[in-house]
């Protein structure tokens, strides 16, 4: 993920959590490109509403947990979940946006 946006995000960490959080083995590349994609998608809209993303684990979690889900309901109708609404409002209010 060479995009600005996403610079902050250690994108092999990014990937290996989020193998973990949808249960694919380390060893399984077969949607590492796609995976990729989601996370470097999640980055770069966490951005575009006023999140500065930075290197902590804070941020790289609230990535992953939003490219695990996105790839999770991808088909399903339905909204975002409570708590990862929260968390990612709890976070653009850190980021100073009024």
């Amino acid at each position: 993920m060479a995009d600005n946006t996403t610079s902050a995000i250690d994108s092999a960490a990014a990937l290996e959590l989020l193998k973990s959080r949808l249960n694919r083995l380390p060893g399984d590349t077969s949607l590492d490109n796609m995976l990729g994609r989601r996370i470097e998608s999640a980055a770069q809209q966490l951005t575009a509403i006023g999140i500065n993303l930075t290197s902590e684990t804070r941020d790289l979690m609230l990535v992953v947990d939003l490219a695990a889900w996105q790839y999770q309901n991808r088909d399903k109708p339905g909204a975002m979940p409570e708590w990862l609404r929260y968390a990612r409002f709890e976070r653009w209010l850190e980021s100073g946006v009024t």
